[in-house]
């Protein structure tokens, strides 16, 4: 599972980026396009692959969890349209918060796969 899991992170992490480099990081300039979207898709994406890693397993709480928040992040991000330059501010706010868990989503997975096979 680790493998697995770190091998997709991994390659993720060095096209996209994490935190202020992630083009989903509230400062990105980014954020409001389909450079967020496709890092979006390749989080959601990875968060699959950790669930279907982990399906049946016990002790990984903390990474089922982090994998969940992020698929409902990337969800949120499409349904509201953020990668197409949304105008109202309402909605450029709303797309803040799913944007900034997708830009942090790699090394959560990360920390979570690592807390499970540690036994935490």
């Amino acid at each position: 599972m680790k493998n697995a899991l770190e091998e997709r992170i991994s390659a993720d992490e060095e096209k996209f980026g994490v935190g202020q480099k992630s083009p989903c990081t509230p400062a990105s300039p980014q954020l409001f396009t389909a450079g967020c979207e496709a890092a979006a898709d390749a989080t959601s994406d990875a968060a699959d692959l950790a669930l279907r890693e982990i399906d049946g397993r016990a002790g990984f709480a903390t990474l089922d969890a982090g994998a969940r928040k992020i698929q409902a992040a990337a969800r949120t991000y499409k349904s509201l349209g953020c990668a197409t330059g949304p105008t109202a501010a309402d909605v450029r706010r709303a797309c803040l918060g799913p944007a900034a868990v997708i830009a942090q989503g790699f090394p959560d997975l990360r920390d979570g796969a690592n807390l499970g096979l540690a036994g935490k």
